[in-house]
């Protein structure tokens, strides 16, 4: 059986079923474009940390027992100032530590991250690599994360895109939570038989529900949207889980009650409201769709770690309710910083008083962040903010089973447009959108793919302002029919 790692523990603590999976190898992933790409990304930020220390050893032994060696040989070596990836065994445990720094007889422990921003889940991350040092014999003295700096700029020296952050006494706090369970982890991983899962309110995150006490579970409780973890636990304490089951007593919002009477009754129902929401709708209608772009480490100057750089976008046009679509489109240059000329372009296309339909608030955003860094262009880019109408509080008004709670265009296309999809296309998410384009920005991609590329997120962001297009006008047949 498998060491525990950090991943294996965490997860037992989330939940011993799938703890005991990932250490008995009953889960296997295959990970998306857009986390291999974050993992690649993660890999570079670490061997930039790296870089800062010119005098540090890599622990390159790839067994685990081989490493702890070597590791054990370098600290006690008084030569030894900086470790990368120093191995801790401890009984059943295993951890490495990112960057281990001496300093005057001491040791500081850096776990370096690549965000800007801290999380909770950095705090166990750290606690685990720091509880099973201590049980190997070995305690830091200080433990410090290291994320990216956000005003971290293209050119900059390396030492300016970290910022270390002194965790010590949130760390080791943590620890001491750790240390109650550390025994009962590696108990409950270990035994023959698979923990039966149980029902909480962490299943509702865990993406592998769906293959486990989600799985063939119809209109599950999960699917109400925005309930409280403290109203699903009592459900579940009342042994329900299904949507079906839920008294008409339990208190729930009005939009959640909505959702629930949908569901039982099993019929769609409208919202009288949505025809006042689509009377704000002004012809010619302008249907808008960004895609962007953000890395950790900018691919052009002026731009911070992880900024949202818009890269394209589809416009789809109509005069009428019933009249002819036409089409327009944007695609930027990925060997520069094109955004001031999408801007213009995007002025240029918009030009009129017509309303600008959108699917969220995503290209609010996106406009706002160019008026801000565009002076010579915020007048135009201003007046269109104030056109724009977002279609999803009007798809809010209709309460559908097949909608499992959830508003998101790619949940109600489905079921209102069935004819309509992402099917075929070979770029579908907005995720491989922005991976594809940074690969290509990255010149990692031959001219041919990359000419096949273009054309891929071409159609696939014509995709989606179509899918707006057509919602639209089966929103628009709801309310000529009543």
């Amino acid at each position: 059986m498998q060491s525990i790692t950090k991943d294996i523990f965490l997860k037992t603590v989330f939940c011993n079923t799938l703890g005991w999976r990932l250490r008995n190898g009953r889960i296997r992933t295959e990970l998306s474009q857009a986390q291999l790409f974050r993992m690649e990304q993660g890999k570079e930020i670490h061997r930039l940390a790296r870089s800062l220390y010119p005098e540090g050893i890599f622990v390159y032994e790839l067994s685990s027992p081989a490493a702890a060696a070597r590791t054990r040989d370098l600290l006690d070596n008084p030569d030894t100032h900086v470790l990368f990836e120093a191995t801790f065994p401890a009984g059943s445990y295993i951890a490495k530590a990112d960057i281990l720094v001496r300093d005057a007889g001491s040791w500081e422990l850096i776990e370096v991250k690549s965000s800007v921003n801290a999380k909770e889940e950095f705090i166990d991350d750290m606690a685990y690599t720091t509880l099973v040092a201590q049980a190997a014999g070995f305690s830091p003295s200080t433990i410090n994360l290291m994320l990216i700096d956000k005003n971290y700029r293209l050119g900059m020296p390396d030492e300016r895109l970290f910022v270390k952050t002194d965790m010590t006494e949130q760390v080791l706090a943590k620890v001491e939570e750790f240390k109650t369970i550390f025994d009962s982890i590696d108990s409950v991983s270990s035994i023959p038989d698979e923990p039966e899962p149980q029902l909480t309110y962490n299943c509702k995150k865990c993406e592998h529900f769906s293959e486990c006490l989600g799985e063939g579970a119809e209109s599950h409780i999960f699917d109400i949207p925005r309930i409280k973890q403290e109203a699903i636990e009592r459900l579940i304490a009342s042994g329900i889980t299904s949507i079906h089951e839920i008294p008409e007593s339990f208190s729930l919002t009005d939009n959640q009650k909505r959702v629930v009477d949908c569901v039982k009754c099993g019929k769609m129902q409208i919202d009288p409201v949505l025809q006042k929401k689509l009377e704000i709708i002004r012809w010619p209608a302008f249907y808008l769709d960004f895609e962007t772009v953000s890395t950790a480490i900018p691919l052009w100057p002026d731009i911070a770690p992880y900024e949202k750089i818009p890269i394209q976008y589809s416009l789809h046009i109509r005069g009428s309710p019933t009249s002819e679509i036409s089409h327009k489109e944007y695609l930027a240059d990925p060997g520069r910083d094109c955004r001031h000329e999408l801007a213009g372009r995007l002025i240029a296309d918009l030009k009129g008083d017509g309303s600008i339909i959108t699917y969220s608030s995503f290209e609010k955003t996106i406009i706002s962040a160019l008026i801000r860094t565009f002076p010579d262009l915020s007048d135009d880019l201003q007046s269109l903010i104030g056109r724009i109408v977002d279609l999803e509080p009007c798809i809010k008004c209709i309460s559908h089973p097949e909608f499992h709670g959830r508003t998101s265009i790619k949940v109600v296309l489905p079921v209102l447009v069935p004819d309509l999809s992402y099917d075929g296309l070979e770029i579908a998410n907005g995720d491989d959108a922005l991976v594809t384009f940074a690969k290509m920005a990255q010149g990692m991609m031959a001219a041919e793919e990359t000419a096949r590329k273009r054309a891929a997120l071409l159609e696939y962001c014509k995709r989606d302002t179509l899918a707006m297009v057509r919602l639209h006008e089966v929103l628009h047949g709801f309310v000529s029919r009543r």
